[in-house]
């Protein structure tokens, strides 16, 4: 065994060509980032925001880039570059970045019409979850690919020109160059955490709730369409409310679902003629938690064109609960026949 391994030093062995550290830090990234989505409380928050960019935008797109292109930097390229130089010689860290996020903005919509095509529901948590399985997948076939490359013709991290480069930010020249480049530094440090917490953070006015109708289709989904429009007064179908709480605190709510008898009046707007309860709801939701109830509308009224209205409170329902003093409210419009 060389005595040389044992003395290298921490920065010489991490950059060592046949240490993958990008891509393990991929991975890494990927799964740390589906546990911390997945936690309660966390969707819709800024966190989920900060931490879900760099997984949606650049980790898919820069493990495709590393499986399609395994070669060392190309400083030794033609200077009449071309996709074949590339696979031969290899991309630089900064095209690997850039192809990076084009790749994985490229991705998002193919993963969508993948899911769509699944028997899973398009939902916040399958989406991240099949981002973040994709891009480990390709980073474990882009380390593949890599170590079968020989040693010096495999890419890596510049770690030991970045070190170099640090040491002689703040050790080379006058100390007033040093005091300079220091605060360069921070000064870029602080301005990335402030456009990153420009984002990341919600501005007043972006907190609300989302209220949506769901039936079951053939296939046994979920979906936002395919409402039964035809009852027989009575008799019951199923239909699911569900509650999204994007308000940052935990939130009692009211769900009251009416059936309304309206006339189009001349502005074009609706009055109610006649209305009948049909059911209350009182869930409490966590912050960036959603809630559903399947229950059976089973209307009293009969007629042509009826609303079926649900209206949302924070808290409990005024005594009379209507279109205009609801937080939020979504409706169908129904036939009941005798």
């Amino acid at each position: 065994m060389s005595h040389e391994a044992a003395d290298d030093t921490l920065v010489e062995r991490l950059a060592r060509p046949a240490l993958p550290l990008d891509l393990l830090a991929v991975v890494a990234y990927a799964v740390a980032a589906v546990v911390v989505l997945s936690q309660p409380g966390v969707y819709g928050t800024p966190l989920a925001v900060a931490v879900g960019i760099p997984l949606l935008f650049f980790a898919p797109g820069y493990a495709l880039v590393s499986f399609l292109f395994p070669g060392a930097t190309p400083d030794d390229a033609s200077p009449n570059w071309s996709l074949a130089d590339a696979r031969q010689h290899g991309l630089t860290g900064g095209e690997r970045a850039a192809l990076g996020f084009g790749f994985s903005v490229a991705l998002l919509p193919l993963l969508g019409v993948a899911l769509g095509f699944s028997p899973w529901a398009i939902t916040p948590g399958t989406a991240i979850l099949s981002v973040a399985v994709v891009a480990s997948l390709f980073a474990l076939l882009g380390t593949v690919r890599r170590l079968r490359r020989p040693a010096d013709r495999r890419f890596s991290l510049p770690i030991r020109a970045w070190s170099g480069d640090a040491k002689r930010a703040v050790s080379g020249g006058s100390i007033t160059d040093t005091v300079l480049n220091v605060g360069l530094a921070a000064a870029v440090v602080v301005a990335v955490a402030a456009v990153g917490y420009a984002v990341a953070a919600p501005s007043p006015g972006q907190d609300y709730t989302s209220v949506s109708l769901l039936s079951q289709n053939e296939t046994g989904k979920l979906v936002a369409d395919d409402y039964p429009r035809n009852f027989t007064s009575g008799e019951g179908k199923p239909l699911v409310v569900e509650l999204e709480n994007h308000e940052e605190v935990r939130t009692d709510y009211s769900v009251v679902v009416e059936l309304q008898r309206v006339e189009q009046t001349g502005d074009g707007g609706a009055k109610v003629l006649q209305e009948r309860t049909l059911a209350t709801f009182t869930p409490t939701v966590g912050a960036g938690e959603s809630w559903r109830a399947t229950h059976e509308v089973t209307p009293t009224m009969t007629g042509q064109n009826l609303r079926l209205t649900y209206l949302v409170y924070e808290g409990d329902p005024p005594s009379n609960p209507t279109t205009d003093n609801a937080y939020r409210r979504v409706h169908v419009w129904v036939n009941v026949s005798g």
